[in-house]
């Protein structure tokens, strides 16, 4: 639906744009802001139930097409690009979405958690946490990009990665709940 209203305004607006125009301009809408729904499913104590689950997962799915569609801009801004260049960001961004993303949601949290933090003193792991992701992040977003997928991409798989850490989720809310605040206004 944003994607389509996006076009359907930029279509609007100036009649003599053209389709690849349109749509880069309703890929730009299609990301949901799916910190907005949590809060507002939280504040409306909805968030812990089937519904609220459900609309977050939407929100995901939807982010992770977004984020393959916003892959595609690099295609759409060329002048007569062949048409496996058309699929060369959705092949690659659902490669990693696979491989790296399977990844952060199954063993790569458990190995972090287990073998590198375990074994970090309490006052040192909030740090080593955050280095990681730093490592992580830098690694993944060049990746990704080179390889034809958005780099946004790989911030998500990086963040993916340690949701599934429950410290690590502690530590981000009480570090950066100012920033967010500021962020969602």
């Amino acid at each position: 639906l944003p994607l389509v209203v996006g076009m359907g305004l930029a279509i609007a607006s100036d009649a003599n744009i053209g389709i690849k125009s349109a749509l880069a301009v309703g890929a730009s809408f299609s990301p949901t802001s799916l910190g907005v729904a949590a809060s507002a499913l939280k504040q409306g104590k909805m968030l812990d139930t089937p519904v609220g689950q459900l609309i977050v997962s939407s929100c995901v799915v939807d982010d992770i097409l977004a984020l393959i569609l916003l892959s595609m801009f690099q295609v759409l801004v060329e002048e007569n690009p062949p048409i496996i260049a058309y699929f060369i960001p959705f092949i690659s961004s659902l490669g990693f979405l696979l491989v790296l993303g399977g990844s952060a949601v199954t063993w790569l949290p458990k190995f972090i958690q287990n073998k590198i933090l375990n074994k970090v003193p309490e006052q040192h792991r909030e740090l080593t946490m955050f280095s990681i992701m730093t490592a992580m992040l830098l690694a993944y977003l060049p990746l990704l990009n080179y390889t034809k997928s958005s780099y946004l991409t790989g911030a998500f798989l990086a963040g993916a990665t340690f949701s599934q850490i429950e410290s690590a989720h502690h530590a981000f809310i009480e570090k950066t709940h100012q920033l967010m605040t500021w962020l969602l206004r």
